[in-house]
């Protein structure tokens, strides 16, 4: 598989992971100094330790299994340097049968080291308006 490819791969693995809530999982991709600029207030999380709890949080949100997917997924590789970006599509089932449905915008930065693609910096936002 090629460099895309496994950033792609790395997608629909950690996508997967959120959607069963296996926060293992979830952070298995994560590196240990990542910057993430999350939904949430304080917004900004620094650390794999405040990344991980602000993941806790949002999986023990809800009770249903919630998808999240990036429909356009671009994806720029360009030596051990990787930036993923798109619109997140985030799908909540409700208890009536319906869904609700955020969308956000979101960019990935992945490093890789000795040969294993970690995401260093993610940022997260929902348009305004």
């Amino acid at each position: 598989m090629d460099d895309e490819g496994e950033i792609r791969e790395l997608h629909a693995r950690w996508f997967a992971a959120g959607a069963r809530k296996d926060l293992d999982a979830l952070m298995a991709p994560i590196a240990a100094d990542v910057v993430s600029y999350e939904h949430v207030a304080p917004l900004e999380y620094v650390g794999i330790d405040a990344v991980r709890e602000v993941c806790r949080q949002g999986l023990e949100a809800s009770d249903n299994t919630v998808t999240w997917e990036v429909p356009d997924l671009r994806v720029v590789v360009d030596g051990d340097l990787a930036v993923g970006w798109g619109l997140n599509r985030i799908r909540v089932p409700r208890p009536d049968g319906s869904t609700t449905e955020y969308r956000s915008r979101g960019t990935r930065v992945f490093r890789r080291t000795g040969g294993e693609w970690k995401l260093v910096h993610q940022h997260l936002s929902f348009p305004q308006g």
